[in-house]
């Protein structure tokens, strides 16, 4: 018997038994569907932070009031260290330190022309971000001055929101920034508005980094005094004199504040967020794995089923010649063609569901607005997806193969 003989066989039970192939074939393709878009969401995600982070100068580390917890678990109190003028100043002295200098930020209400939008606004030396991005250039305007108290400079997709048909503001214009906070009097609390205009002063380019092209500037002097920090900041950036001084300089900082303080550089901070991104797409993937599992449970039975509803065939067929191994084959192709018809039209399917997930993504996420990003599938990985679901398809229809070629023709012709 040969081999096409075989596969006509084989593809001719499948199509006797339709809805039952069909639905076998279903489970194993939303198994592969699952890990292909899963696969490609993951790369994607792991290139837009590299992009992200690329944009940033690899000399900076960024000093916080505490170390940064990311990870699963329950939240950790963590001795904190407050970010004072005298800590800029001790952090600059330090040896391999170019420049450190203060930010302040949090998430305000804009509203500017009848719009209303949730930004996040950061107090900075407007003179030292190039220090942080060094691609960032004003497009119009200008930087606004140290202690400027009423200027605000805007990411130019603040200033140009890809959902609106004109720009948000124009130079000159006066928007309001303002946020809740929550005041004690006669013993209750209450929540009061604050707020305060500021003057368009500057619009940047289009740097391609959500932190910049999103981000509302304003003085470090103005965000002190609009968000109450008491001369207390969020996090310091100290620019190193090279990158590879940023171990030599973190080992010194840490000499002098313990573990009551927090250093990362962007690099570090990239990959800790994508080990977590990892985490949890491996747990979703587990969960996809279990499909495909699924699915051979599903083979299993379609090919058991086939045997045992074919069991007179069999017998024929050994009658007349054929042998073991060429039954054993035979329903094994079954069950190879019921993962090989899964694992393609998965593929297929998981393609165009990774960029459904990335736009359901970008969509959900309100700081991922006006980002681009695209699936990417590492070609190996595919091919491991393709052959696992093959493998399990093998493996799946080995026991009813087996069974069908040791039957007894004799038996097999008696049976009804």
């Amino acid at each position: 018997m040969n081999f096409v003989e075989i596969l006509r066989l084989s593809f001719g039970a499948l199509n006797e038994r339709k809805v039952r192939s069909g639905l076998t074939i279903l489970m194993v393709i939303i198994g592969v569907t699952l890990m292909t878009s899963l696969n490609g969401l993951s790369g994607g995600m792991g290139n837009f932070i590299d992009e992200q982070f690329e944009l940033l100068a690899p000399n900076v580390l960024i000093i916080t009031p505490s170390e940064a917890t990311v990870g699963f678990g329950p939240p950790q109190e963590l001795p904190e260290t407050k970010l004072t003028s005298q800590t800029v100043k001790t952090i600059e002295k330090t040896h391999g330190v170019e420049v450190a200098f203060p930010v302040i930020f949090s998430t305000v209400t804009l509203r500017a022309g009848g719009e209303e939008r949730s930004v996040l606004v950061m107090g900075i030396d407007q003179d030292k971000v190039k220090y942080i991005a060094p691609k960032v250039s004003v497009e119009s305007g200008s930087y606004v001055y140290p202690y400027d108290s009423i200027g605000v400079v805007f990411g130019n997709r603040l200033a140009y929101p890809p959902d609106m048909d004109r720009p948000l503001a124009k130079l000159g214009q006066t928007v309001t920034l303002e946020y809740l906070k929550v005041e004690t009097e006669d013993g209750r609390d209450k929540i009061v508005v604050e707020k305060k205009s500021y003057q368009l002063k500057g619009i940047l380019k289009e740097l391609g980094s959500q932190d910049i092209d999103s981000t509302a500037f304003i003085s470090v002097a103005s965000a002190n005094s609009l968000l109450e920090k008491e001369g207390v900041y969020d996090a310091i950036y100290a620019v190193t004199i090279d990158p590879d001084y940023n171990d030599i300089v973190e080992e010194r900082i840490r000499k002098i504040y313990g573990k009551n303080i927090g250093v990362v550089s962007p690099k570090a901070l990239a990959e800790t967020i994508k080990d977590v991104m990892d985490q949890f797409m491996s747990f979703i993937s587990a969960i996809a794995l279990v499909s495909m599992f699924v699915g051979g449970v599903g083979i299993i039975t379609t090919v058991y089923t086939s045997v045992m509803e074919r069991t007179r065939e069999i017998g024929l067929l050994k009658a007349i010649g054929y042998q073991n191994r060429t039954i054993l084959f035979m329903f094994l192709t079954e069950s190879l063609a019921i993962g090989l018809l899964g694992a393609i039209l998965g593929l297929i399917a998981g393609f165009g569901g990774a960029y459904v997930l990335v736009e359901i993504m970008l969509r959900v996420d309100p700081y991922a607005e006006g980002a681009t990003m695209s699936p990417y599938f590492k070609p190996t990985d595919i091919i491991e997806i393709f052959t696992l679901s093959l493998v399990l398809s093998l493996v799946a229809g080995l026991y009813p193969a087996w069974r069908a070629s040791k039957l007894s023709p004799i038996k097999a012709l008696r049976k009804e």
